[in-house]
């Protein structure tokens, strides 16, 4: 069942978790995180390269990893696939398709709803949010890594929350393992040196106050017609 509205405790979470990702790319910006960020360059990013050429901007939508990529690294794309745009879209339109058929139209619009909004949060925050450059290491000299300038949030990250998300809600028993899939999403994007920390908290922030809504709406009760 489903009600056309979410409830007041929804609206509640969804604007402290609005305020919670607006302060933090406030903070971002203001570089008051840049030494976290820096920390994840040094410290849980094993197979960053600095300097080296930037691969195909779209390679990721149709393939996990590059056959030259080493094993472990093969290991956390395959991991980090499903939060690609592609397949993250192909999750969500089945779920959506899964509701249609059950709850009607207006449970089915709204994974699909919070997908397109993501990736438009995604879009926009990359496009506005600039901080502070971090460097990584090449022997011995400190480079500027120009990927993290315009990271936050991270997309994969986001996706990840409402592909979990979608699945759960067609799929109650495969919570667990939705859960277990989509903690480790974070991490991985981190050693992969896609994202760092805070865009990767950033995106969990942003995918979190979307499924909000979408659970709401799928799972409230029907107002009484009495």
């Amino acid at each position: 069942m489903f009600a056309l509205a979410p409830t007041r405790r929804a609206r509640a979470a969804i604007a402290a978790l609005a305020l919670a990702f607006l302060a933090l790319a406030a903070l971002v910006a203001a570089g008051v995180f840049t030494s976290l960020d820096q920390f994840s360059l040094d410290h849980l990013m094993p197979w960053l390269v600095p300097g080296s050429p930037a691969g195909s901007a779209t390679a990721g939508f149709y393939r996990p990893f590059t056959l030259h990529s080493a094993t472990a690294i093969k290991i956390l794309d395959l991991w980090t696939y499903p939060c690609s745009v592609l397949v993250s879209g192909l999750v969500v339109g089945v779920a959506c398709l899964v509701l249609w058929r059950r709850l009607g139209t207006v449970a089915a619009l709204a994974p699909a709803a919070a997908w397109v909004i993501g990736n438009a949060v995604e879009v926009v925050g990359k496009h506005v949010i600039v901080r502070p450059a971090v460097y990584g290491t090449a022997n011995g000299v400190r480079i500027h890594v120009t990927a993290f300038d315009d990271s936050f949030p991270s997309g994969h990250m986001l996706r990840g929350v409402l592909v979990a998300g979608a699945i759960v809600l067609v799929w109650k028993r495969a919570a667990p393992w939705a859960l277990f899939w989509v903690v480790l999403v974070g991490p991985a994007l981190v050693l992969q040196a896609a994202h760092t920390i805070t865009d990767v908290v950033g995106g969990a922030i942003v995918g979190v106050m979307l499924l909000v809504p979408v659970f709401a709406l799928v799972h409230a009760p029907e107002p009484s017609t009495r």
